[in-house]
């Protein structure tokens, strides 16, 4: 087996657990190639001939999980997700075993599920229209906000950074939003609105209860005008119905679709996976790719049907 470790080893406080993958992985025989991600190391130049490995192992945080999958939708390659990062989301939906020895195993067997990606489209401060992949959600409004002031912090102090952000923005601006998705048009407002390619957040968490990774679609929330407190009831609710399935989510109005366009008045800052974007055009496209990754899995994972 011939096999590609792309890693960021500024990821997160368990950045040093994919060499303890790396040994696990290697018997005799096989060949590990690893890359770091930096500079003169971009995610394009990393991922430029996975077609040559069996297996490509992404190793991170989502933010850096999410720009070396942007690279590799639909080149066929088996790809497993290793958790380096803060938070771990798309890993954690995935639900694969996170040990490092159950890890190297099951990429060793190599079993795969197609999952969809989300794609972002924006204009950006210079006029230029930019899109990306994203793998958990991509938004804007009060989400942006708490990934904005998070953003110094979140590397010492860990998924605790976008809890005292969030605390630290009481009083969300609100915007009118305007979702054209599928031919039909709606007109709401709200503190943020989210897409979502992914459902589970921190906590087990499922934040929109029929979203799933590979159903083709994508999942379209606004969170009603609020203040931060305010926002307590969903909070309960999530803890209270992890699923969503029972008591469903309080201040928030879903949709799904296959592609939308969202018009934000006044504009309002934007991320996906955790990553800003800077724009002040006050609109963005989102669509599903569907299908577009092979991800490796185990007999843990949500994945298997």
């Amino acid at each position: 087996m011939r096999c590609l470790i792309i890693h960021n080893l500024a990821s997160g406080p368990k950045s040093d657990e994919i060499f303890t993958f790396a040994q696990f992985l290697s018997q005799t025989g096989d060949e590990v190639v690893m890359r770091f991600l930096g500079d003169g190391m971009e995610p394009e130049d990393a991922t430029a001939d996975v077609g040559q490995f069996d297996r490509v192992v992404v190793s991170g945080g989502d933010g850096s999980v999410s720009n070396v999958l942007n690279h590799m939708r639909n080149t066929g390659v088996p790809i497993l997700v290793f958790p380096s990062g803060t938070a771990n989301l798309f890993f954690n939906n995935i639900g694969n075993a996170p040990e490092a020895a159950a890890l190297a195993a099951a990429c060793h067997a190599g079993k795969t599920a197609k999952v969809d990606m989300g794609e972002i489209s924006w204009t950006d401060e210079e006029g230029t229209e930019r899109s990306h992949a994203f793998i958990i959600i991509a938004g804007t409004g009060f989400d942006a906000a708490i990934m904005e002031k998070a953003e110094s912090t979140k590397g010492d102090m860990g998924e605790i950074a976008y809890m005292l952000s969030a605390l630290a923005t009481p009083s969300p601006q609100v915007a009118h939003f305007t979702i054209e998705c599928d031919g039909e048009v709606h007109e709401l407002d709200g503190i943020g609105c989210m897409v979502g390619n992914t459902a589970v957040i921190q906590n087990e968490i499922n934040l929109f209860p029929d979203c799933r990774m590979n159903d083709g679609m994508i999942d379209i929330v606004v969170i009603e005008p609020a203040k931060t407190v305010e926002l307590l009831p969903t909070l309960i609710a999530g803890v209270l119905d992890k699923t969503g399935k029972a008591i469903g989510r309080p201040q928030f109005t879903m949709f799904q679709a296959r592609e939308a366009h969202v018009t934000c008045s006044p504009s309002m800052g934007m991320q996906f996976d955790g990553e800003l974007i800077h724009s002040n055009a006050g609109s963005f496209s989102a669509r599903v790719i569907p299908q577009c990754l092979d991800l490796i899995i185990d007999g843990f994972s949500n994945l298997n049907e």
